[in-house]
């Protein structure tokens, strides 16, 4: 694991949690008077009960009252200020962190394949904790001893009372804390995996519901949905318990305040406005703790949230900064370039050795499994080799500037995936919205007209909350994504799979426009018709280069087998006519 100082280089986000502490002293600080405030009303009540009810001043009642009412004021505005102060806490961790972790989530997800999208989640958890008022029982409960020597000094022995009471109830604290821990173990893990289940079900409802895998869905969302709901309700059955045992004793031990102190009263140790005062103070000092008990589920699934990020934090790659370099060629070079995944035993690739001119288009083909899918992802920089270097005009992928590298490739996955928003906003990446740019790359991917024939044209919003697109235009806009910006390398994984006739002919001529303005094109297909204007077709099987060919000598070898099966096929009819 990274050192903190490492990380926060990288992850400013880290130490958002250790800067904040000078705004929980801050909160301790108001804490302080606010408690010490809470000690007006019994003290009034004292003095009510010894002096004016004696001495029946009614000068004496009225400025004691304005006295008290200005402190409860004061009270007042100080529990607003230090509820404001979390609140600014709250939002400035939401805010500084939230950029931060995205970003961490998504490198973790690129690099290694597990998603932490609950991580978002987590951050939401502390947020509305920190933020809301079930914090606040913890910033009051360390001046629980204040109100124990304000008890003690008006009789040790209901000091004594007032300790055990204070004891018993850190007790029950303890007992508390090990059982809710061991309860929420795993609960978030299991939550995102039932979360997980419904949204990819959701996404391939289709698929789903027409070949009955329906059942399995809601029994496997069951099984983790279960687990959640058990150890909910352990947890909430076992606080509920507790709570209401803590208020027996919180409730009992107001009650020994007032017979123990009655019976002093009678022996003349007290006076009977000092009973009344300590069985108020008694109570105001167990209630933080009473309500700590009831906020101590919140803590753990804050503290817990917190691990979660710190962990994703601590464990995502990091890019560093790097020099700009000169103009983008697109020049790339594999020099035995490898791939191996930790726990497998044999690389996904291996001893890649091989070099793409620029102004070129290479085809890589091969069975499936053969690492084809991971070798484009090498190519775009998503991952890093485990061994030799891919560079692009003699830079490694790694070294190239983060900025520079993203506007000079583009790359369309197997799976096409496109972003919630308008179809310019996709082709644009999400950046400022070009026109002349995002009308170019539709027009270079063939995708124009038939955008145009959207309900509202290159304004359409797609995505969950827009309008559904086939398999065929979400691969056209994919291209036009692709090839936005005019980069110098454009990666395809499958971009035909899904393409018609019409699409296919689009992609034939995009692939050679962008041969003519410089690019260096890198595809992965299976078809035929892709291969047309390829330069090298590089064959890969069990994550090696195996053959290295023009486009005329692998189509040769691809169609002499067909003609010679075809053959075969013609001899054996002509055999049998003549047999007959």
């Amino acid at each position: 694991m990274k050192p903190i100082s490492y990380v926060e280089k990288f992850y400013p986000a880290v130490s958002v949690y250790r800067h904040s502490w000078s705004g929980f002293f801050a909160v301790g600080f108001f804490s302080f008077f606010v408690n010490l405030g809470t000690l007006a009303s019994p003290i009034y009540m004292q003095q009510i009960f010894d002096r004016v009810m004696q001495s029946r001043h009614l000068e004496t009642l009225i400025y004691m009252t304005a006295v008290v009412i200005f402190f409860l004021a004061v009270i007042g505005v100080l529990d607003a200020v230090r509820g404001t102060i979390l609140a600014k806490i709250a939002r400035w961790w939401d805010q500084s962190v939230h950029s931060d972790l995205l970003v961490a989530i998504i490198q973790t997800s690129r690099s290694k394949g597990t998603s932490h999208a609950h991580a978002i989640n987590d951050l939401v958890t502390i947020r509305q904790f920190v933020g809301g008022p079930g914090v606040l029982p913890f910033f009051d409960g360390p001046w629980m001893p204040l109100f124990m020597l304000a008890i003690a000094m008006i009789h040790p022995w209901l000091g004594i009372v007032a300790v055990v009471a204070a004891i018993l109830l850190f007790i029950i604290a303890g007992i508390n804390d090990r059982i809710t821990r061991k309860k929420l173990e795993g609960l978030a893990q299991r939550q995102a995996s039932a979360q997980s289940t419904i949204d990819v079900a959701t996404r391939h409802a289709d698929s789903v519901f027409s070949m009955g895998m329906l059942p399995g869905v809601i029994s496997r969302f069951n099984d983790d949905n279960e687990f959640v709901a058990d150890a909910m309700y352990t947890v909430g059955s076992f606080s509920a318990k507790v709570g209401a045992f803590s208020k027996f004793i919180r409730f009992s031990a107001q009650i020994s305040i007032l017979g123990l102190g009655a019976f002093l009263a009678t022996e003349g140790e007290i006076t009977s406005g000092g009973m009344i005062a300590a069985s108020i103070i008694m109570g105001r000092a167990l209630a933080p703790a009473e309500q700590a008990l009831g906020a101590w589920r919140g803590l753990i699934g804050a503290l817990q949230a917190h691990r979660r990020i710190k962990e994703i934090f601590m464990t995502a790659p990091t890019d560093e900064q790097h020099t700009t370099q000169p103009d983008v060629k697109g020049e790339i070079q594999l020099r035995n370039a490898s791939f191996v995944i930790p726990g497998l035993e044999r690389p996904l690739l291996r001893g890649l050795n091989i070099a793409f001119p620029t102004e070129s288009a290479i085809a890589i083909v091969g069975p499936s499994g053969s690492g084809k899918s991971t070798l484009c992802k090498l190519l775009i920089g998503s991952l890093e080799p485990s061994a030799g270097s891919i560079r692009m005009d003699g830079v490694a992928m790694k070294n190239w500037n983060k900025n520079q590298f993203g506007v000079n490739v583009g790359y369309l996955a197997q799976t096409v995936q496109l972003l919630d928003g308008t179809v310019k906003e996709n082709i644009a990446r999400l950046h400022e919205v070009d026109d002349n740019s995002v009308v170019e790359a539709a027009q270079l991917a063939g995708c124009h007209e038939m955008i145009n024939n959207f309900p509202q044209g290159y304004e359409t919003v797609i995505g969950s909350h827009g309008m559904n697109l086939s398999g065929g235009q979400a691969q056209r806009i994919g291209f036009a994504r692709a090839v936005y910006g005019n980069p110098k390398l454009v990666v395809l994984d499958e971009p035909n799979s899904n393409l018609d006739a019409d699409g296919d002919i689009a992609f034939q001529n995009g692939v050679t426009k962008l041969k003519k303005t410089g690019s260096t094109v890198i595809i992965v297909s299976h078809k035929p018709s892709a291969l047309v204007n390829m330069d090298l077709i590089v064959t890969v099987e069990d994550g090696a280069i195996v053959k290295t060919q023009t486009r005329e000598e692998y189509l040769k070898g691809a169609i002499k087998p067909v003609s010679d099966a075809i053959n075969k096929i013609r001899l054996e009819k002509l055999q049998k006519v003549k047999s007959g």
